[in-house]
């Protein structure tokens, strides 16, 4: 849960950007309108998610969790998402079902 949340985090605060993809035309034009707002809801997902991973795995092993997921989630969004290709979004989907599955296992 709290991978998934480090993503939604990364993926609403580059809502913002101007390489976001067009085809989101709904998502990016409500993102620009209240852009305060939309950064409060992305921390507070990330801090969630560090406290989930740090309930399910301990303090440091969490933190630790987090700052990976956290570096891995923002190098994929800033990666892939401009390429507007659908390929890209199949590849981060196979990486965060990879990540997911090896963490419960």
């Amino acid at each position: 849960m709290g991978i998934i949340l480090v993503f939604l985090g990364c993926s609403l605060l580059y809502a913002k950007s101007k390489h976001f993809p067009d085809y989101f035309a709904n998502f990016k034009r409500r993102a620009r309108e209240n852009p305060k707002s939309l950064r409060l809801i992305s921390y507070g997902m990330f801090l969630l998610s560090m406290v989930v991973l740090c309930l399910q795995n301990g303090v440091a092993t969490g933190l630790v969790i987090f700052l990976i997921t956290l570096m891995f989630g923002l190098s994929l969004t800033i990666m892939f998402l401009p390429l507007n290709k659908k390929y890209a979004y199949l590849m981060v989907g196979l990486s965060l079902l990879s990540i997911i599955v090896e963490n419960s296992l």
